[in-house]
């Protein structure tokens, strides 16, 4: 699997704001502070909002990874970090229903052959 991205964006080319959340975890509190992060990337126009938890700064870092994912998506879209991880999420599923179909004919069979 490809390692995270390592966040190589300059400062200058985005544009954060901070936003009060409106749902999600953390009750009164969330709807009165401003921990709610909005990054903008200027030079593509991709938007990134992040809610994760109350901590602003958490929410910050977590706003950041996102849009280095993002952005290593849209330069790199077959081997970037995501694209691998769907491509095993798909492999798992069709190992799964294999498995699973492969277990129930033999079920049918069994049943079958029994008199």
């Amino acid at each position: 699997m490809p390692p995270r991205p390592l966040w190589l964006i300059k400062e200058d080319e985005i544009t954060e704001e901070f936003l009060k959340g409106g749902r999600g975890p953390g009750g009164q509190k969330i709807n009165k502070s401003n921990s709610k992060v909005q990054l903008t990337h200027k030079p593509t126009g991709i938007v990134v909002t992040c809610q994760y938890s109350r901590s602003q700064e958490l929410n910050r870092k977590r706003a950041r990874e996102i849009l280095a994912l993002k952005l290593e998506e849209l330069e790199n879209p077959d081997n970037c970090r995501t694209a691998v991880i769907n491509q095993r999420k798909m492999m798992v599923k069709k190992n799964k229903s294999k498995k699973s179909k492969k277990k129930y004919t033999q079920v049918d069979e069994d049943r079958q052959a029994q008199p």
